[in-house]
């Protein structure tokens, strides 16, 4: 049987539209009745597209189906689930408690410091895994923190598993690939360039995989948006970061206003205590207040006091 016939995009846009997987409980069943609804040519070219893809992907890929054991839980309930996936790296990770953290690729530094934190305060629990899109910005640095504080992560990705996309995070794919308890996965299997159609595909999957989504900066029209929309259809808990100091989060208040949980309480940022006019400093005090402004760090952080 050839796995990957359920991610060609004539079969899988076929199977989303007619839900016919519904009405089989094995993969055997669903693929041998498959055929019956296609004309013999087109379905022996799509058949022969998907062997010469399977003979020639890297061994180390794996294909998990719908109706595999290992297939998560979470992403069964969803509305449409992906039919099958290319996997590279530990598939027990799917077993684990996964959350979501995501965010804009233009992402302030307070946002940041709050997903660094968050990572932080969740790696108490062992049991949990950091799901996120491979993006720049918070998603990188929710990988970059888990893996720093000893949490799995899986990549979901809104390209085939041969393109490390984007290329400004070829290092974070170096370091996920070369640690066998990580991993990354996707439903484009054949070649799929990046567009935008494929990423509110990939973000279904972020929140579908897991039971809650944080989100940690994001403007009102965002993937970021994308992936909270889905949440919500997909019924899972949402939680927002909002500080005055972030460049663009209407997204996330918008989401609050809706019912979203604010992640952390409300922060204070400490003032500036005004100069007195005419008061004479040194060089090496006026460069220092000119550098760093209240409550941040020489790394960008915010020294703030963050509880969950």
């Amino acid at each position: 049987m050839v796995v990957s016939i359920l991610g060609h995009s004539r079969i899988s846009s076929f199977l989303r539209r007619t839900k016919l997987w519904r009405q089989f409980s094995q993969f055997s069943e669903l693929y041998a009745a498959l055929p019956h609804y296609f004309e013999e040519d087109f379905w022996n070219q799509c058949l022969e597209e998907c062997i010469q893809w399977e003979k020639s992907k890297d061994p180390n890929w794996k294909l998990l189906n719908f109706y595999d054991p290992e297939y998560p839980k979470n992403l069964k309930e969803i509305f449409d689930p992906p039919m099958v996936f290319a996997c590279l790296g530990n598939l027990q990770v799917l077993q684990s408690q996964l959350v979501a953290i995501v965010g804009t690729r233009k992402s302030s530094p307070v946002s940041l410091s709050a997903t660094r934190k968050l990572v932080e305060l969740l790696s108490v629990n062992k049991e949990l895994a950091v799901v996120s899109g491979m993006a720049l910005g918070i998603d990188r640095e929710a990988f970059l923190s888990a893996l720093e504080f000893g949490l799995p992560v899986i990549g979901v990705l809104g390209t085939t598993l041969g393109m490390e996309y984007p290329p400004g995070n070829r290092d974070l794919y170096k370091r996920i690939k070369e640690d066998a308890n990580q991993l990354l996965i996707t439903e484009f299997l054949l070649k799929t360039e990046p567009a935008k159609w494929t990423f509110p595909k990939r973000n279904r999957v972020i929140s579908g995989l897991a039971d809650k989504v944080y989100i940690m900066e994001s403007g009102r029209k965002s993937g970021t948006i994308s992936t909270a929309y889905s949440a919500m259809e997909q019924n899972r808990e949402i939680f927002v970061f909002d500080h005055p100091k972030q460049f663009d989060n209407e997204g996330g208040r918008l989401l609050l206003r809706q019912g979203a949980q604010r992640l952390f309480g409300e922060t204070k940022i400490p003032k500036e205590k005004p100069e007195s006019q005419g008061k004479e400093i040194s060089y090496e005090e006026w460069r220092n207040k000119r550098t760093i402004p209240s409550g941040m760090r020489r790394d960008g952080g915010w020294n703030l006091d963050f509880t969950l």
